[in-house]
């Protein structure tokens, strides 16, 4: 099997699994009991939230059970009191979309800054819309569609100018790109994801200025209040572990390693590619394909190849993703995305694969195509 789809979720990295491993067996304990066995557990649980803190550039680290949670922590926990006014792109993922039209759906305002057709935010447009006193600007770091990375620096600039809360979703960014917040102005948070980076699913981390922050449910009191429940010691550890292979000092030459390959893919299948012309993650390509997506993708499974159409799918209708729409791709290109996502253990011999693969399935479309016509 060609696994090429890393943006969806990343295989499990064996360093992280051998971190983990001790707190899996032998070290046992809740970290909020007083004993010896819950003191190791508290001292495990905030050596590995350091260690996130460290990488991520602020001592603030509210542990969740994924990117979703902290979003939705991030959006939700400052719409406490009367209704207000949020700003958010028109690249953001459904864990910040969602939550956001559900505060709008309560009174809320909502505005969507829009998007280049380079796949980049807007920055100008972005500064017609945030004004002093919104409860929150939220802006992807890098597109989890075409993997481009957006102006945080600046975005985060004109937030602080008019002192508005900027929340960032790394949880994409951080498998390829720096996601550090150490010397950004103002009140920032961002989310990450462990799974993204070759650490277990369902760790999740919102780090920087939570204060003031509402929780979104009630128990213990654990995680500063913001997140209830007994902490998850070896997620914590997973995340920890994953981090510092993918943000630690080593990560660029790994990172130019997978851009050289896509550059080489990019340049061998000859496609139209969204977001082509940006910054992109090293490891992003989207395919703009002339045929079905969806198709495409099951054609390619069936050839042994991992891959993810760029749409969503609702009732069995591929609908086009509103990320490519914003960035003024018309329906038929949109539906025609094939994203394809290389990881750091992604070799030569995958990308001569898939290469091959695509090269069987797109004259098996393009048959098909002439029959029909």
């Amino acid at each position: 099997m060609i696994y090429l789809d890393h943006a969806a979720t990343a295989p499990p990295d064996p360093r992280v699994a051998d971190a983990m491993l001790p707190h899996l067996t032998g070290r046992v304990g809740n970290p909020s009991e007083p004993h010896a066995a819950g003191r190791r557990a508290r001292a495990d649980l905030e050596a590995a939230r350091a260690g996130i803190g460290a990488l991520l550039g602020h001592e603030r680290v509210v542990l969740t059970s994924g990117g979703t949670e902290a979003d939705n922590l991030a959006v939700l926990g400052r719409a406490a009191g009367a209704p207000g006014r949020m700003v958010i792109s028109a690249l953001e993922h459904p864990a910040v979309l969602r939550p956001a039209e559900a505060l709008a759906a309560r009174g809320w305002e909502l505005a969507v800054a829009p998007v280049l057709a380079d796949g980049r935010i807007d920055v100008a447009a972005l500064a017609e819309l945030v004004r002093s006193g919104d409860a929150l600007c939220c802006a992807m770091g890098a597109s989890n569609i075409t993997g481009v990375v957006q102006p945080i620096a600046a975005i985060a600039e004109l937030c602080a100018e008019r002192g508005v809360p900027l929340h960032v979703d790394h949880v994409q960014t951080a498998a390829g790109a720096d996601a550090s917040i150490a010397g950004l102005p103002g009140c920032v948070t961002i989310a990450v994801a462990a799974h993204k980076l070759g650490g277990p699913r369902g760790v999740g981390a919102l780090v920087g200025a939570v204060d003031g922050l509402a929780p979104l449910a009630y128990g213990g009191g654990q995680e500063a209040g913001l997140r209830p429940g007994t902490e998850d010691v070896v997620g914590a550890v997973g995340l920890a572990a994953a981090l510092a292979l993918r943000q630690g000092p080593a990560a660029g030459d790994e990172r130019a390693r997978r851009a050289a390959l896509r550059d080489a893919l990019e340049a061998r299948l000859g496609l139209p590619v969204a977001g082509g012309s940006a910054p992109r993650l090293p490891g992003h390509l989207l395919l703009l394909t002339g045929f079905r997506g969806d198709t495409a993708v099951r054609l390619l499974d069936d050839r042994g190849v991992c891959v993810a159409a760029g749409s969503a799918c609702a009732s069995g209708e591929p609908a086009p993703e509103p990320a490519l729409l914003a960035m003024g791709l018309d329906a038929a290109a949109a539906r025609g995305a094939v994203r394809v996502t290389l990881g750091p253990e992604t070799t030569q011999a995958d990308i001569d694969g898939f290469a091959d693969a695509w090269a069987a399935v797109a004259a098996d479309l393009a048959r098909a195509r002439e029959a029909l016509a």
